[in-house]
């Protein structure tokens, strides 16, 4: 063996905090912890492979909310980690953090077990299989931090033993190169993603469904929200994504338009004395190809009656400049389209939204709606607003209704309208309400 205890003891020397030897909060061992058993395998198989798993948004986290809550989040992305290695490695694997960061992981694979396994073959595969069992659980666990699309980067690479160079140097070479190739990755798929993005957007591969909002007395349908899906089989197909991501990169207006747009080339279909609610971002108010005359000889070609047509401004961003946005929603306002405000409750400014604008329907965001009947403060909330609705000449609609106990609580609280689960699900063919929970 060419690397020598002295030679060992100069790393380890440089390495002066005890938490490079074992990560405590994680019983986790490090790099140097686990050395001999790493460096055994190189000797034997005369090559290394290693897998990375960098969270990068952890770093993020810490700065904002604190170390308690980035080392809870560690260790919950350590179980989420664990349980993959569990399923997808054997027990041989060498499971491990980062001498520096706390928030990368490493899997240093075990020599293979008889000569005709060849793991350099299904590397690849390894590695894929390992990413799509931790992303969505990763993206689930930070997002209520980030608000973004957070991903974990997962590289790998190897090394082959060269006796011209320190043990312990090869394998600092091989985790830095796994890492590089990590975030190399992670970059390349970001960019697919944004392609991927634009070609929906170019080739309107869109599909709108709709949802009843119903009256709660009487259980008629008021109208549809069409809300907007992107193909199948797809990140896209998921709504919530796809505008995330739109978001990140830039595409929002583009994607909203198109929406839009599919949304009323689908609307052809509704009952003609039904309304339509039809999501769209506040910057695209001010889209100057989809207003007045335009948007009036739209809806003629479609018969589609402006006063049926609610467009939900989701505020995203604040709205900056309130003179500009009300003159650009005259274009609507004057052919009979209703404004209303969504998603109230969870806005950046939303009395002033309110106030401002006035809105004929205010939605009310699914997070004050769940479990409402058995919250005090949430039933006090909504009971202001129907006070504040009633001052505006406004409506109130309750968002995600999904049990007859929330149901029940809304009716008794005097919201008017509703829309969720409960009455039906969103569908591309219109669909009458259910009321079967009526009779439980």
């Amino acid at each position: 063996m060419k690397d020598s205890s002295r030679d060992r003891e100069h790393y380890v020397s440089a390495l002066i905090h005890k938490s490079f030897y074992h990560d405590e909060r994680l019983d986790t061992p490090t790099v140097i912890k686990a050395y001999d058993k790493i460096e055994k395998i190189l000797l034997k198989s005369s090559y290394l492979t290693c897998i990375t798993i960098q969270i990068d948004q952890l770093s993020d986290i810490e700065y904002l909310y604190g170390s308690s809550t980035y080392n809870a989040l560690l260790g919950e992305t350590k179980e989420v980690i664990r349980e993959m290695r569990e399923r997808y490695f054997r027990s041989e694997d060498i499971f491990l953090v980062d001498l520096f960061e706390n928030d990368t992981f490493i899997i240093f694979l075990a020599e293979p077990r008889n000569e005709e396994t060849k793991i350099l073959n299904h590397l690849d595969r390894i590695v894929t299989r390992a990413e799509q069992s931790i992303e969505k659980r990763i993206f689930n666990l930070l997002f209520p931090y980030t608000k973004e699309y957070a991903k974990p980067s997962v590289g790998y690479a190897l090394v082959i033993n060269n006796p011209m160079i320190n043990n312990m140097r090869l394998i600092m070479q091989l985790i830095s190169s796994s890492k590089r190739m990590g975030h190399f990755m992670a970059e390349k798929s970001a960019y697919r993603s944004r392609y991927l993005l634009q070609k929906v957007i170019l080739e309107k591969d869109i599909t709108s469904v709709f949802q009843p909002i119903v009256n709660l007395k009487t259980l008629d349908v008021l109208g549809y929200e069409a809300l907007s899906r992107g193909p199948r089989d797809s990140v896209f197909s998921n709504p919530f994504l796809m505008f995330l991501l739109a978001a990140e990169y830039g595409l929002s207006f583009e994607l909203d338009s198109i929406c839009r747009a599919k949304a009323f080339e689908s609307a052809r279909a509704l009952d003609s004395d039904k309304k339509i609610f039809v999501n769209t971002l506040a910057m695209t108010i001010h889209d100057p190809e989809f207003r007045g005359a335009y948007l009036e000889k739209l809806f003629e070609d479609m018969k589609i009656k402006p006063e049926n047509v609610v467009f939900e401004i989701n505020e995203k961003v604040a709205i900056a400049n309130y003179e500009l946005f009300r003159s650009s929603l005259k274009d609507y306002s004057d052919i009979g389209i209703v404004h209303a405000s969504d998603d109230v409750g969870t806005g950046y400014s939303d009395l002033e939204r309110i106030m401002e604008l006035q809105p004929g329907f205010m939605k009310v965001d699914i997070s004050l709606v769940r479990d409402l009947h058995n919250s005090h403060i949430k039933q006090e909330i909504i009971k202001a607003m129907v006070s504040l609705a009633k001052g505006l000449n406004s409506e109130i609609v309750a968002e995600g209704i999904e049990s007859a106990e929330e149901f029940e609580a809304l009716k008794t609280l005097g919201v008017t309208y509703g829309q969720g689960y409960l009455f039906g699900r969103p569908a591309e063919k219109l669909v009458s309400v259910d009321k079967g929970f009526l009779k439980k």
